[in-house]
């Protein structure tokens, strides 16, 4: 297996897991705290994409995530999508419990495509 494929996978891991904390943190202090991760954790989620789009032959130069999974060679093809399914569920977990104010805008910078 592809050493950055598993390090991308780390990264998806992780992200599912902050999100799973934010979803259920009600302290905005705590969830500021996870929005720090989580941006961490989504640039170098990015990063991993971009070299993972040029190794395996993506077209173009849309090096984004779910760009990733029309090109990933078993058995990513498989474990990228379901990863991609749970953090886009999460992602509107998270979204539909922020209250308005200032970690409402954070969220809304770190998850801006």
């Amino acid at each position: 297996m592809s050493g950055a494929a598993t390090d991308l996978s780390a990264r998806l891991w992780d992200e599912r897991a902050i999100l799973g904390q934010l979803r259920d943190a009600t302290d905005d202090s705590a969830r500021s705290v996870l929005l720090d991760r989580l941006g961490a954790v989504r640039l170098e989620r990015d990063v991993l994409v971009h070299a993972l789009a040029e190794q395996w032959g993506a077209p173009g130069r849309d090096h984004t995530l779910p760009a990733l999974l029309d090109v990933a060679p078993v058995p990513w093809d498989l474990l990228l999508p379901d990863h991609l399914a749970a953090i886009t569920t999460l992602h509107d977990e998270v979204d539909a419990v922020l209250p308005p104010g200032l970690v409402r805008e954070r969220w809304d910078r770190v998850t801006a495509r």
